[in-house]
Formats: C-alpha cells, sequence, structure tokens
C-alpha cells in the first residue's frame, strides 16, 4: 500500500469518527443543560460536522489525484 491510500485510509477514518462524535454531542445538547451548555455542545456539532466533511473532501481529493 502506497502513502496516498494510508492517507486516504487514515481521513476517511477521521472523517468517521468526527461525524460519530457529532452525532453523539447532538445527542447530548438536546438533554437539559444550561443554556450555555446547550450552545456549546451545538457548536461542537457543527465543528466535528464541519471537520469530518473537510477530512471526506481531503480523501476524495487524494483518491482522485493518485
Amino acid at each position: 500500500m502506497d502513502t496516498a491510500t494510508q492517507w486516504a485510509l487514515f481521513l476517511g477514518a477521521l472523517a468517521l469518527a468526527s461525524w460519530m462524535a457529532g452525532g453523539l454531542a447532538a445527542v447530548l445538547a438536546n438533554m437539559q443543560f444550561s443554556q450555555h451548555r446547550q450552545r456549546a455542545a451545538e457548536y461542537l456539532t457543527l465543528g466535528l460536522s464541519a471537520a469530518g466533511f473537510i477530512s471526506a473532501v481531503a480523501m476524495a481529493v487524494i483518491l482522485v489525484a493518485q
């Protein structure tokens, strides 16, 4: 396996982990916390979803460029 494939696998796993953690944060955001904690969980969900999307796009770019 060459280096580009390893990077693509790593970025794919990172995207999956980010989306799973974002889902967990979204579930936590729906619990009865204070307003500040709910807002922090919403920002965390948004950030993890964005990180997963960026990782998935980078993975696709690496695979297409290979």
